[in-house]
């Protein structure tokens, strides 16, 4: 693919003006943000008609839709990511352009999310290009650090929500707890607390589940915790507005919370959880041979032909 196509040009000229718009505090920006992100999505999958040498026109002035793009390009065996939640996008701009109205801040961030892991994917595969790279040659170099907040990748990093909380309260609040939640997945990984079919999450540490392997929540940082969550599931499902203040509580709460977890001694709680792992390992396998002796016994019992009847 040929990132110097007139279509992939344009396409990358919306995402980056789309990125502008997301760090915007008016419902304008947001409706811009949707009509920006899907008519991007449309120029790329265009450009990827193309590249297959089949013509993006259903008639001397018309081109095709999005759903004709990937009718061609279904046909044509090209794997594009997330169709689904794209296919919602498209909707949702088709419904902005009849009526009036603008999508609230979480649709925002639903839609930001999405656009951007379908264009990382798109780019690495389909152009050999990296995300990251190519989007800071369309995006203004303010805005971009700006939006670069919302995915902290540190202490620092996560500190400065408290900025973009000013500018974006729900997508810093959402922000942060997305980073705890990675932090939690970490430790429980190198503590030994990722048992079998049961994946480490924020609900183990809150209902106590790890407090025999030594990780016991200090009272008052239990319940700031507690409360930090109940806010951001509330704000989450559309049911509270966060005000900045309620984002800078969180965010030191969160702060406190990893630091709680880097001064754990890992592993003496990965000797306990061995010692639990072992003992769900021996109740599965004495589970499977009980099983597999009760089907010995019914096969035993129609071999005779007694059924039991």
């Amino acid at each position: 693919m040929a990132i110097e196509s007139p279509l992939f040009q344009s396409a990358m000229e919306l995402l980056g003006h789309s990125i502008t718009h997301y760090n915007g505090k008016k419902e304008l920006d947001r409706k811009l943000l949707i009509l920006h992100l899907a008519n991007a999505v449309e120029l790329v999958l265009k450009d990827l008609v193309l590249d297959t040498g089949e013509s993006i026109y259903k008639g001397p002035k018309e081109t095709i839709t999005i759903q004709g793009c990937l009718k061609v390009l279904q046909d044509k065996s090209i794997n594009l990511p997330l169709l689904n939640k794209i296919e919602l996008l498209v909707d949702e701009r088709n419904a902005l352009q009849h009526r009036f109205g603008s999508p609230n801040e979480l649709t925002s961030i639903f839609y930001m999310n999405i656009a951007e892991n379908f264009f990382r994917e798109v780019l690495k595969t389909h152009y050999g290009q990296e995300y990251d790279e190519i989007v800071t040659q369309f995006t203004d170099e303010s805005d971009l650090l700006e939006y670069k907040l919302n995915d902290p990748t540190n202490d620092q990093e996560l500190d400065k929500l408290k900025d973009l909380a000013k500018i974006h309260p729900l997508g810093a609040l959402l922000s942060a707890w997305t980073y705890i939640e990675k932090e939690i997945e970490e430790f429980a990984e190198l503590a030994g607390l990722n048992f079998p079919r049961r994946r480490p999450s924020v609900i183990d540490l809150v209902n106590g589940r790890w407090e025999k392997f030594g990780v016991v929540i200090p009272i008052g940082l239990s319940d700031s915790f507690n409360e930090a969550r109940r806010l951001r599931n509330m704000a989450a499902h559309g049911r509270l507005e966060p005000t900045v203040d309620d984002v800078i509580v969180s965010v030191d709460t969160i702060e406190a919370f990893e630091k709680y977890l880097l001064s754990l001694d890992k592993s003496t709680i990965k000797q306990s959880a061995q010692i639990e792992r072992e003992r769900l390992e021996k109740e599965r396998q004495e589970y499977l041979d009980k099983r597999a002796k009760e089907k010995q016994q019914l096969g035993i019992i129609d071999l005779f032909g007694n059924t039991g009847a």
